[in-house]
């Protein structure tokens, strides 16, 4: 193994708290008399899907009101309330140690997803941090970017091990010919999903360490 990709939701880190905060900071701002959804079951799509799927609204313009508020909210104050799961700094450390290349493949936006790493240190133990918006055009999927970054780098599937908890990461992983660690801590459900081909299943983040080799961490 030589490279692994990261999602970022619910894979490196806890970003719940800061998008509830938003999203109903937006849903306020936009539509103060509805009833505030409990957004935590939509969590992993791009905002706008998290809005449409949360209040069951395909309404363009009423979507695109909510994405604007959403991120007016995020990008100043929502980001940092993101928390980094236990033990992943530690883990990365590891990873890199070992001289293993790491990047992270996410949904969210360049902007927030690099002032969330360098917010909780992390940033350094990544080659490369793929958006949606990290070239122009723009990705239209988590498996266009993976594909792309597998060309760029002249990936093969054996040697890559993709990270992720919803079935987007292991549909990009299945496309890539990449192997596929789902987190069953995360907010998506690929761990039990039937669509989706798991290779290994992590119960605690520390797990990856026996899937590249080494041994867990002293207090685990």
């Amino acid at each position: 193994m030589t490279h692994i990709f990261f999602d970022l939701d619910g894979t490196l880190v806890d970003s719940f708290p800061g998008i509830d905060f938003s999203a109903r900071a937006a849903l306020a701002s936009v539509f103060p008399e509805r009833l505030v959804p409990d957004f935590r079951p939509f969590i992993g799509p791009p905002v706008r899907e998290v809005f449409r799927r949360a209040l069951g609204d395909d309404d363009t313009e009423v979507l695109d009101r909510l994405e604007q508020a959403f991120r007016r909210s995020y990008d100043v104050e929502g980001w940092s309330r993101t928390l980094s799961y236990p033990g992943v700094g530690d883990v990365l450390a590891a990873l890199s140690d070992l001289g293993l290349v790491c990047h992270v493949l996410t949904n969210k936006p360049k902007r927030p997803t690099h002032e969330i790493l360098r917010h909780l240190s992390l940033d350094h133990y990544f080659g490369e941090v793929i958006s949606p918006d990290s070239r122009i055009p723009g990705y239209t999927s988590k498996t266009e970017a993976a594909l792309d970054a597998r060309r760029r780098f002249g990936l093969s599937g054996p040697e890559t091990l993709l990270v992720g908890d919803s079935t987007d990461d292991g549909a990009a992983a299945e496309a890539c010919g990449f192997r596929f660690a789902a987190t069953c801590f995360g907010y998506g459900n690929a761990y039990r999903d039937s669509r989706a081909i798991v290779h290994f299943r992590l119960e605690r983040f520390a797990d990856l360490l026996s899937i590249v080799g080494l041994p867990p961490p002293p207090s685990q």
